[in-house]
């Protein structure tokens, strides 16, 4: 049983525990609840407007400028159970500047700020453009934060955390030997292997957003990814929305769990660990008191496949219901 007053949890446990106002509304529902699911890393809602091919590093760029709520591939994200997305740059740049987590219902934008992207992939070269070569790269990355301003400041001094676009494990090494050097916090997004350099990725500190996983999905990036769960790295999963469909979020995990991870592991990495690795702990990923009230009505247990999206509530208010059969 949970209360809901004004957009947020109020009160939550066993039904005869809770305290329920004598005039409030009530919906039974015969299935399971759960906090809303949360994308890492994608660009519904502002798809084509969050790259610059013209310059290597934008750091000041805020791509919550660019969300555009009302556009229908975010409302594909609230039917599949995703109440929450990370809002990135393409990785085109060296710093592509600030990601942003948005809620997929509401024109609600959690916080504007919410990491400062920084590439180490061949993602963020360019054949005409500075720097060409990743030792280029990492150079220019060290300049900027000898005497770093904005973003780059609070990321040095720890305010802000970094999402380092990396692709392979080579990628990985680089971008954890630069946050070493420079002090930083933050998170590995896009390298399906990263798990094959599990223990590195531990010992740094550094949580890891996994790239977008098909159905197709070759088994080395999966066993990756169990080995990041072993290792007990903190990670999530990651949404390439619009360009993958919004069920592809929950089919990585049910992927994974078939592959050996652990269920709960799974779960934790769709909801409350995605929500520390966005910064929106306090905010989302978890049903408690005190926190927003987006959560999701399942047919069945939602690690299941199986299972449909029944209704999606984002701040108490619910958003999408599934037609009755």
């Amino acid at each position: 049983m949970i209360v809901v007053e004004d957009g947020k949890i109020v009160r939550v446990g066993a039904e005869k525990d809770v305290e329920v106002p004598a005039d409030a509304g009530r919906i039974d529902h015969k299935g399971w609840l759960s906090a809303g699911l949360i994308a890492l890393h994608g660009y519904s809602g502002a798809n084509g407007e969050l790259r610059d091919t013209t310059r290597a590093a934008l750091p000041e760029a805020r791509v919550a400028w660019a969300f555009d709520a009302s556009s229908p591939d975010v409302a594909d994200l609230a039917r599949q159970g995703i109440t929450s997305l990370v809002l990135t740059p393409s990785p085109q740049s060296l710093a592509g500047g600030a990601s942003a987590v948005v809620k997929t219902a509401g024109r609600s934008i959690v916080t504007r700020e919410a990491q400062v992207c920084l590439g180490f992939s061949s993602q963020n070269l360019s054949f005409n453009r500075f720097p060409t070569s990743h030792t280029g790269g990492i150079a220019e990355l060290d300049r900027l934060f000898e005497k770093p301003v904005g973003t780059l400041e609070k990321c040095k001094q720890g305010d802000l955390p970094a999402l380092f676009e990396v692709s392979t494990p080579s990628d990985v090494l680089r971008a954890i030997d630069f946050a070493k050097r420079h002090k930083l916090k933050g998170a590995l997004a896009g390298a399906g292997w990263a798990g094959e350099v599990a223990t590195a990725v531990k010992n740094s500190g550094l949580a890891v957003v996994t790239p977008t996983l098909t159905p197709g999905e070759d088994r080395r990036t999966l066993r990756a990814i169990v080995a990041l769960g072993a290792a007990d790295v903190p990670f999530g999963f990651g949404l390439e929305a619009p360009a993958s469909h919004a069920a592809t979020l929950r089919l990585s995990a049910a992927l994974c769990v078939r592959e050996g991870l652990a269920r709960d592991k799974a779960w934790r990495a769709l909801t409350s660990e995605a929500a520390r690795i966005a910064g929106v702990e306090k905010r989302v990923g978890s049903i408690e008191q005190g926190l927003d009230a987006d959560f999701v009505l399942w047919s069945g247990d939602p690690t299941e496949l199986s299972s449909a999206v029944s209704a999606v509530y984002v701040d108490g208010k619910r958003v999408y219901a599934a037609e009755e059969r």
